[in-house]
């Protein structure tokens, strides 16, 4: 169910009165009839003053265009026939531009400014690349004169260590025989100290059994 709205159907009401209404205008009284008369001379009027007011400042575009060579252009009521509101259609009431050599110069300044400016980026741009690159050798060679003596140092330190690991790679066996033979000494030594108790027990026994 989907009833129609009341504001629909007044609406529609409305609108078949006024259409009802205007057919019988004939039978309208005077004063209303001379008072709608009036209303549409009026709306009319200004309908046709829009039109002559769009076409004359285009005429006065022109003239003012050709008379100046085309250095000024001059707009009355720019926004007559733009996508605006009514109101807005008639702000601003007129635009003035002037496109001429000056403007061709301060152009062409503008233009100049802004290389000159790209051009003076680009020198400190340089000039800071070859600062840089000055430090950087500077203190390189700074470095490489004063730790030449540490750089020999680390390469007889590396020479050492690489024939300190080439002689225990070379002597790994001999490494192992000692520790073998140190094994053995140690079970050796055991041993004797408890061949040494095991007698020292037997002459205390002996002591023991002659008392």
């Amino acid at each position: 169910y989907d009833p129609v709205h009341f504001k629909t159907f007044v609406m529609g009401l409305i609108l078949v009165i006024a259409v009802i209404a205007a057919t019988l205008f004939p039978l309208w009284p005077a004063e209303m009839r001379v008072g709608v008369y009036y209303l549409s001379v009026g709306a009319g009027c200004f309908v046709a003053s829009i039109l002559l007011l769009a076409v004359a400042r285009c005429i006065l575009f022109l003239i003012i265009w050709l008379i100046t060579g085309g250095r000024h252009h001059f707009w009355f009521l720019p926004n007559l026939t733009a996508d605006v509101g009514f109101i807005d259609s008639f702000r601003p009431l007129y635009t003035h531009e002037y496109k001429g050599p000056k403007a061709d110069l301060k152009k062409d300044e503008k233009s100049e400014t802004k290389k000159q400016q790209k051009s003076d980026s680009e020198e400190k741009s340089d000039s800071e690349k070859k600062e840089d690159e000055e430090g950087k050798v500077g203190p390189g060679n700074h470095g490489t004169e004063g730790s030449g003596g540490e750089r020999h140092s680390d390469t007889d330190s590396d020479r050492r260590e690489d024939d300190r690991s080439q002689h225990s790679s070379g002597n790994g066996n001999d490494f192992e025989m000692i520790t073998k033979e140190e094994l053995e000494q140690q079970t050796d030594g055991d041993c004797e100290e408890e061949e040494e108790e095991d007698n020292d027990g037997e002459t205390t026994k002996s002591s023991h059994e002659k008392s």
